[in-house]
């Protein structure tokens, strides 16, 4: 034990939700007192720490001090930072000390682009095949979950895998599908590509051989003309949403309770804050009631801030004016806060999906997006889009062009999202207006597909980081979680650090990737600088917030292999600890169960969790990968470093 530590000192605190809402009200005017009066007099009393954390590997980001070995934390804040010695000033007699045993520590992680609030709504209802290795490992979970729900509850993986993940390197067939679930209603869904229903679940639905094609979906049908269970998505993402939003939805209580259990697997992954660019589906207010009753009642343990996404396709003016009179841009507080429009201001201005061929925008999108544009600047405020390839971003950046003759947007911090295919020029173009690229790792698990369709010199520039960057253009990273992508911000950075697809293969180019450290920058810093809070978020340095993870391993050392299966054994939010696992377990708040019990959520983890001695989906390959999909769609990739060069 440590020299300065007792039993009671290590038992957790957990503060009460009273305490927990003073605490984050009386903050900012503390805060603000402290930069009226200045400087403390030499004879002063240094602050006393709630917290110490010592014997740590900190990195802090901090360019005047990149590394340290303590953390002093005073309420919300980070007090000091630097030598133990340095520190124990700061030490009084209800200071908790707590040894991180040499661990590495850095500063929370900021997802800059989740869908973070429709996943915390259904996030227990769903089995996780993120990181699955094998087919076999995943029909597995498929059938033992089928048990534990029975008819005529659904069992539903909805996103979040690909087959090349696979050792099989190939999709479940229905008659696995079929036998793993019996008379259990079954929706399995491949990004937002395709999507499995067993014959069980086609009967709930009502889906016969009579069934004409549902608007974007395509049903695939044997020689006789019945439905095999197969549904294709057809010019973008609505189709297959639309099919999910019949499945049944959980009670506001549960909703709640399986955020909570969202945000503790965050936690676990030390996520502290993300960004909610909305989402297909995510209908405002309807679908904001149970995490804004949560932030009322102070139990957020995730920073969350949020865009709204156009529901209405066609109408989507009428959206944006009924939430501009509903909502203000910045209003909530630190813990919940409305930033802007996006990622969707209209469906007219989308393309498809990185692997999918580019989509012709209508000719009805400039005055659409420019009717959205001009409403929401006039309200001040940002958004965001969803662009993939370079025709339609060119066609909206014409329209961006035309808006910021009258209403410039230099200083808004907007953003384009995605970039797989964008050119040189748009990027010259989104630069001349201030904006920013959101980059995320859909390639991740669509990487091999896009590598099939376009061929490697456009998939080693998918995105194109080395130009982003040399352009000055910020680049807060984000995961697209968690439909197009696992929610492991780890598998971001390891892609980021290797460009490397979920079969192995070294897709991204190497001049677009970045070292470790400029890799957790975007996921900190940049993250922070979109949501206008790098002034209290993305580094480990007096004043900003006490966010930050002790690390299972070292992410600076570890085998790049590793990198996915990083987590956090301990997670502070503000000050508090909001997981702790191994040495730290006791110090835990207490788990999360959403009722009834056969929910996916209380028996499986929302990301594979290998052992060391586990081959990882991510390790280098040396074979030629070929996935032929029932529909004839090839995923293919050789093992070879063609793309990276």
């Amino acid at each position: 034990m440590c020299l300065f530590c007792s039993p009671r000192q290590l038992r957790a605190a957990q503060p009460s939700r009273r305490r927990l809402l003073a605490t984050a009200a009386a903050a900012p005017a503390a805060y603000a007192a402290a930069r009226v009066l200045g400087p403390a007099p030499a004879a002063a009393q240094p602050r006393m720490a709630d917290t110490l954390i010592v014997n740590a590997k900190v990195v802090t980001l901090n360019p005047a001090q990149p590394e340290a070995e303590a953390i002093a934390v005073a309420s919300d804040r980070i007090l000091a930072v630097g030598p133990r010695r340095d520190l124990e000033a700061h030490r009084g007699p209800e200071t908790r000390v707590v040894d991180a045993g040499g661990r590495t520590v850095i500063p929370g992680l900021i997802d800059a682009h989740s869908h973070f609030l429709r996943g915390g709504n259904s996030y227990a209802q769903e089995l996780r095949w993120d990181g699955v290795p094998s087919l076999a490992d995943a029909l597995r979970l498929l059938r033992d979950q089928a048990r534990r729900a029975g008819p005529p509850n659904w069992v539903q993986v909805v996103g979040g895998w690909t087959p090349i993940q696979f050792a099989e390197r190939r999709f479940p067939t229905m008659e696995e599908i079929e036998a793993a679930t019996g008379e259990v209603p079954a929706f399995v869904q491949h990004l937002y590509e395709r999507t499995f229903i067993n014959r069980a679940g086609r009967r709930l639905l009502n889906i016969t051989r009579d069934t004409p094609d549902p608007p974007n979906v395509r049903i695939e049908r044997d020689a006789g003309g019945e439905p095999t269970g197969v549904f294709f998505a057809v010019r973008g993402i609505a189709g297959l949403v639309a099919l999910w939003e019949r499945l049944p939805r959980m009670t506001p209580e549960q909703q709640i309770a399986s955020t909570r259990m969202f945000m503790r697997e965050h936690s676990r992954l030390g996520i502290t804050s993300v960004i909610d660019p909305g989402g297909a589906g995510q209908f405002f207010p309807r679908d904001y009631q149970a995490i804004r009753a949560m932030a009322a009642e102070g139990l957020l343990t995730v920073r969350i801030s949020y865009s709204l996404f156009a529901q209405s396709v066609g109408r989507e003016i009428e959206d944006f004016r009924a939430w501009t009179g509903m909502v203000r841009q910045g209003e909530g507080n630190e813990f919940l806060r409305m930033l802007g429009g996006g990622e969707y201001l209209t469906w007219s201005a989308v393309d498809g999906p990185p692997a999918a061929e580019p989509l012709e925008l209508p000719p009805v999108m400039e005055s659409q997006l420019e009717e959205v544009l001009r409403h929401i600047l006039a309200q001040n405020w940002p958004f965001r889009m969803h662009v993939t390839h370079d025709l339609p971003a060119s066609r909206i950046l014409g329209v961006l062009e035309r808006v910021h003759r009258d209403v410039p947007l230099t200083n808004l911090r907007w953003a384009f999202d995605h970039c797989e295919g964008i050119s040189p020029r748009s990027l010259e173009r989104v630069a001349a207006m201030g904006g920013a690229i959101c980059i995320q790792n859909r390639m991740t698990l669509s990487g091999d597909a896009y590598h099939q369709r376009f061929g490697a010199e456009m998939s080693g520039d998918a995105p194109p980081i080395q130009r982003i960057r040399s352009l000055g253009l910020r680049m807060p990273a984000g995961t697209d979680a968690n439909r197009v992508v696992s929610h492991n911000v780890w598998v971001g950075l390891h892609w980021l650090v290797t460009g490397r697809t979920a079969s192995g293969a070294p897709l991204l180019a190497e001049r677009n990737r970045l070292s470790r450290i400029d890799a957790l920058r975007a996921y900190t810093e940049e993250a922070a600088w979109l949501s206008r809070e790098e002034d209290v978020k993305g580094r480990i340095q007096p004043g900003m917030y006490a966010d930050f993870a002790v690390l299972s391993e070292d992410y600076l050392t570890v085998p790049e292999e590793r990198i996915p299966q990083l987590h956090s054994v301990l997670t502070y939010l503000g000050g508090r600890v909001v997981h702790g696992e191994g040495p730290f377990a006791a110090m835990a708040p207490p788990p999360v169960r959403v009722a009834p019990d056969w929910m996916p959520g209380n028996h499986n983890p929302g990301f594979w969790r290998a052992d060391l001695d586990s081959p990882t989906r991510f390790a280098r390959r040396d074979d030629t990968i070929r996935v032929l999909g029932e529909d004839g769609v090839l995923w293919t990739m050789g093992g070879c470093a063609c793309a990276a060069a």
